[in-house]
This record gives C-alpha cells, structure tokens and sequence, in this order.
C-alpha cells in the first residue's frame, strides 16, 4: 500500500486542486509537493542522493533533505527553521517509504493550449479575458520548450516506475474527479475516508507542505475548460508557434492533438 505520494506537473495544471482532493478524501495518504524536491521541476537523482546519505550519521534526514533542496520550490529554504523542522518529523517515513518502495508519484498535465493560456494569465502575460500580445511571443516560446522538457522527464519516470506512478490528464480529472481519484486509489491501495467530496471552490497556490489548502472565495468554472473557452485568448500568431514547438509525438500519448 502507498500512502505517501510526491507530486509533480507543470505551472497551472492542477497540483494544488489534486492536493485538495486527495486531503479531503483519504485521510491517511500523506501528499509532498516541495518536499524531495520542486513540484514542477523533473525528478532528482533519488538513489544516488539516497547512497550519499547512507555514510552520513542520519541517513534518513539528509537524504530527505538534500533531495528537497536539491531542486528548490515553492518557498523551499535550507534555513527556514519551520520548514527545517517538519523535514526532521516527516523524514523518517518518507525515507523508509522510499526504500521499500512504496513512494508514489502523481504526475499532472493539462492540454497544451489551455495551459498556455492559464501560464500566462498566472505569470501575468495577460489579464481578465484579454489575448495574448506579441510582446508575450518569446516568453510563450520559451515556455513551450520548458513545458516539453519538463513532461518528457515526467513521462520517462512514469514509464519507468509503472506499479507506482501515474499521468493524470487535468480534463478528466475535471470532468470526473470521483472515478481518477478511485483509479489512483485501486492503484495505490487507497481507502476513502467517507462519502467523496467534491471541491467547487477554485484552491490557492501552496508554497510548502506544512501549509493547509486554502479555498478562494470564488467558484471555480469547469466550463470554461470543457468547452474550450480559452482559445478565444490565443491569436494566430500564438497558434502557430505552439504548434510548431510542442512535442507533438509525445502529447499524442496524452491524449492530446493538434488543432
């Protein structure tokens, strides 16, 4: 059975709403989101971190704590005493869940043009329901690269790590939270706390795991993304490179295609 899990995906592409989902329906699963390392940013090198930490006097604390810090989010610091001090409660069982195998990954993506859409209004490129401006081009493209960069990393680790990770799609996980929560349950050994709970409230960015999730006041609208709303913000120009630089082959994988 695994009951503690680490999160990655993209910018915007339901971490924090997974995160939500997973604390208010199972109770006993333990999510990391900057603990073993950025959320957004592709695996550290777990094992050979984990061996060099084995030399040391506590080999699950350092190993806990190098990997987290090894590739920094979020508020993530080697000196925030707080931060410092919920490594040293929580090391032990992620390092023995690590050795044991029973660490899983949760890996989160959401359709490219959506997401395009949802980084920039999240990076302040636009505002409201205003398109992208051509000043926007270069940031976009750069964006673009990062996000295949990051998702191949991703994919390779899942591929690698079958039994115990997952790719989830952002649009099914929208469309019908109660059956991906209970798929990655049926994998994982999960068992809900209760009767599920969906979350309408749209949940704020968290930037460290000691931290609760907090709910805006606003409703969140799944409608804007079931029906395509978002691409009224992309022009042509905009289009087009995004076609050009995702890596299509493997988005196709995801599920997702070129418009």
């Amino acid at each position: 059975m695994i009951t503690t899990v680490k999160q990655y995906g993209e910018i915007r592409t339901g971490t924090n709403y997974l995160r939500a989902l997973i604390q208010r329906n199972y109770h006993d699963v333990h999510v990391l989101s900057y603990i073993l390392g950025n959320k957004h940013s592709p695996p550290v090198p777990f094992d050979s971190i984990r061996e060099q930490a084995a030399q040391t006097d506590d080999p699950a604390f350092n190993f806990v704590s190098t990997a987290t810090f090894a590739q920094r989010g979020g508020a993530s610091h080697p000196r925030d005493l707080t931060q410092h001090a919920e490594l040293v409660r929580r090391a032990p069982h992620i390092a023995r869940a690590y050795a044991n195998g029973e660490l899983g990954f949760l890996i989160t993506i959401k359709d490219p043009y959506a997401w395009i859409v949802s980084a920039a209004r999240f990076n302040g490129w636009i505002r409201g329901d205003e398109p992208l401006q051509e000043w926007s081009m270069e940031f976009m493209r750069e964006a673009c690269l990062g996000y295949n960069r990051n998702y191949r990393a991703w994919i390779s680790f899942v591929r690698a790590h079958e039994s115990h990770a997952r790719l989830i799609r952002y649009e099914d996980l929208l469309a019908d939270p109660e059956q991906v929560m209970s798929d990655i349950a049926a994998q994982f050994g999960w068992h809900r706390s209760g009767v599920f709970e969906t979350i309408p409230a749209i949940i704020e960015p968290t930037h460290w795991d000691h931290l609760p999730v907090v709910e805006a006041p606003d409703t969140f609208q799944p409608s804007y993304y079931a029906n395509g709303e978002y691409m009224q913000r992309l022009p042509e120009t905009h289009l087009r490179v995004i076609n050009d630089l995702m890596d299509w082959e493997l988005l196709s994988e995801c599920g997702y295609e070129q418009l």
